[in-house]
């Protein structure tokens, strides 16, 4: 990767041979239905209708100024409403249409998780559908429907015109010599043999011999689908550059951490000696490249002097934040969507906002990035930062999760300049916790004895 950075951290687009279409990819929409606590068809949407009323800066046209897309999207909800399961199922998305080609004969399909709450879905199928601008600006539409050992079914759609035609599709109980090819899907290799737990995207996206869009539509739910707090080690190569360094210690002391500098040393070895000998190998190859490198942290002292702390001795929302840089380099390089859950959580309002701003800000964000986050956070619900069609709730009835948005409500009374946060406090849009008072304090008052625990600590001996 070209890494083009200025210390502002604003960059001008990369002029690189790699890729010339940093961009033009995002997503439109994405369709959930029979997963976790997901029962009926939702539809989670970044499309705009109205993209110049309010903050036309939030919105980008990355197909030839044919359709708006947000840059960022916010999902607002009660604890255990099923927020983070939307989130998840980005994750579940890109597993079976890239990872699934990994998969034996026979292996399960790990991210088959139904609604287990009702006997009608409990072997039903879990289907998504991912419509998306790919990276030659046309509109795609990725749909797969899988139980826990097959692939049931699954089709490639694209839009040449106003007229979408299928790239490929594959039948319910179909192999891979049954496939139907679209007429418009050019490849020197189109059979491409797969098992049935096996996405033909998988298998396809991952070939030489496959066409070129295939590819294409392949490497962007792959690479650019980017989930922060995941397992996956997203800073140690990028801070291999001092530049970055550099731009991570500006950024910082940008943000009133009181940093410095940062400095790369050694990181303590882990002794791998002490794990059991079946511990898997990338497992054992992970926890190496997450200890080989450890990182000092520079504050000015009264007299000048630079005293160095651990990265552990920092506070726990500096190490955070140290941490999510890279995801920020990454998706404004890349063009790439970043999937943040309970935003909130990890960092002050203040820092949430601050990352809200830089995504939807088409001087910083001129790859067209997109974020989309779950938040706690009344603060971050303002007409001065999000549009009402950025701003979703999810709430649940019955086990069951639903998704709506802030721009369903009538815009007569629900303005562009409407106090959000208030009204949501109030509970004019739902999606608020159900808290019985009464109820809880007289359980707590009636059962105070249920427990005889000393809490006393143990005298020293």
């Amino acid at each position: 990767m070209n890494l083009v950075l200025r210390f502002d951290f604003r960059w001008k687009k990369p002029k690189t041979t790699f890729r010339d279409d940093f961009g033009a990819a995002m997503i439109i929409d994405f369709t959930i239905e029979n997963f976790r606590s997901i029962k009926n068809e939702q539809v989670f949407s970044m499309y705009v209708e109205n993209p110049k009323q309010h903050l036309a800066d939030n919105v980008v046209f990355p197909a030839k100024d044919k359709i708006g897309i947000l840059r960022s999207a916010a999902i607002y909800g009660a604890n255990a409403s099923g927020k983070s399961n939307f989130l998840r199922a980005f994750s579940a998305l890109r597993y079976v249409a890239c990872n699934s080609g990994d998969l034996k004969d026979g292996e399960k399909i790990r991210c088959y998780e139904p609604y287990l709450l009702s006997v009608d879905t409990l072997d039903a199928p879990v289907r998504f559908s991912l419509e998306f601008i790919n990276t030659d600006k046309k509109r795609y539409r990725y749909s797969v429907s899988f139980n826990e050992f097959e692939i049931l079914d699954e089709v490639l759609e694209f839009f040449p015109s106003r007229t979408k035609a299928i790239l490929f599709k594959r039948e319910p109980h179909s192999d891979w010599n049954d496939m139907y090819f679209g007429g418009l899907y050019k490849a020197k290799s189109r059979k491409i043999p797969f098992f049935k737990n096996n996405s033909y995207l998988a298998k396809a996206g991952n070939s030489a011999g496959s066409s070129e869009v295939m590819r294409s539509v392949y490497d962007y739910i792959w690479s650019n689908f980017m989930f922060h707090g995941s397992m996956e080690d997203a800073f140690g190569p990028l801070y291999e550059d001092p530049r970055v360094l550099r731009l991570a210690s500006d950024f910082l002391c940008n943000v009133d951490t009181g940093i410095n500098e940062i400095e790369q040393k050694d990181g303590d070895p882990i002794p791998t000696d002490l794990l059991p000998e079946n511990f898997p190998k990338h497992l054992r190859d992970r926890i190496i490249a997450r200890t080989k490198k450890d990182y000092l942290f520079g504050h000015k002292m009264e007299d000048g002097a630079i005293k160095k702390f651990k990265r552990s001795e920092e506070s726990m929302g500096t190490q955070k934040l140290f941490t999510m840089l890279p995801f920020l380099l990454k998706a404004f390089q890349n063009g790439a969507v970043l999937i943040v859950d309970e935003i909130d959580a990890s960092y002050h309002p203040h820092i949430a906002e601050l990352i809200i701003k830089l995504f939807n800000d088409p001087e910083v964000n001129v790859n067209n990035s997109q974020l989309i986050f779950s938040t706690h956070s009344f603060n971050l619900m303002s007409p001065k930062i999000m549009r009402r069609d950025q701003i979703w709730f999810v709430e649940k009835h019955e086990g069951q999760s639903e998704i709506y948005s802030l721009n369903e409500y009538d815009k007569n009374v629900l303005k562009s300049t409407s106090p959000f946060a208030d009204w949501y406090d109030d509970g004019r849009f739902g999606a608020l916790p159900s808290v019985n008072y009464g109820a809880i304090s007289r359980l707590l008052r009636e059962n105070s004895m249920v427990l005889d625990i000393d809490t006393h600590a143990p005298e020293a001996s």
